[in-house]
């Protein structure tokens, strides 16, 4: 008797174990740590399904357990892409198959600031021009980024033809999917935009002081 209440007593414990650490898992703050809590407490409550035995214990936690494993390895595997990504050098010629080709005559305007936004366009040959702060944009840049993730949801700058230009559209919607889903292509995006956002600055910071030595 006295044997059976001692090994029912550490059946019970390997079972208060394993919901301790599966508690410990879901005050986790990152995925990482969750994940691994989870899959220690699944281990643990196998052990406990099986020696207690609590078949239905036993049958949730053999499917929780491969489960919370593969999405670890997920974690791991979007960790390394964005850490890549970082570190990349940003080429968008991958994302041709998702735009559509477009050709534009000289002095087209292609959208004015204020309009909602449509797409991304990644210019192929020729070049826009871009009133606001008459900056010219050629083969390789993107345009039309920004618009997107502003709080008025508007074209930022007005974009006009110099001379012919061949271009690639990205449907925002398109767009939009691939930044949740593409950890490199949103990576390249948060990239692009503070670069721009740093240019920007750069300039209006020497205007300031031209401003200033003209005074």
């Amino acid at each position: 008797m006295e044997d059976l209440f001692s090994w029912t007593s550490w059946v019970d414990a390997i079972g208060y174990t394993g919901g301790l650490i599966t508690l410990w898992s879901f005050h986790q703050r990152t995925m990482m740590s969750l994940r691994m809590g989870a899959i220690i407490g699944n281990v643990g409550f196998l052990v406990f399904g099986l020696l207690a035995p609590s078949y239905p214990t036993l049958l949730l936690h053999a499917v929780l357990l491969p489960l919370n494993t593969v999405r670890l390895f997920q974690s791991k595997k979007l960790i390394r892409e964005i850490q890549a990504a970082s570190e990349g050098d940003g080429d968008l010629n991958a994302l041709i198959p998702f735009m559509k080709e477009h050709k534009h005559p000289s002095g087209e305007i292609l959208f004015r600031k204020g309009d909602v936004p449509d797409s991304m366009i990644l210019i192929a040959e020729g070049t826009v021009r871009l009133e606001e702060i008459n900056a010219d944009c050629g083969p390789g840049d993107v345009l039309g980024e920004i618009a997107a993730f502003t709080q008025d949801n508007a074209r930022t700058c007005t974009a006009v033809c110099v001379g012919d230009v061949r271009l690639y559209r990205l449907a925002n919607e398109v767009m939009l999917q691939l930044f949740y889903q593409n950890p490199r292509f949103g990576m390249y995006l948060v990239r692009l935009i503070v670069h721009r956002l740093h240019g920007n600055w750069s300039e209006a910071e020497t205007a300031r002081l031209e401003q200033a030595k003209a005074l």
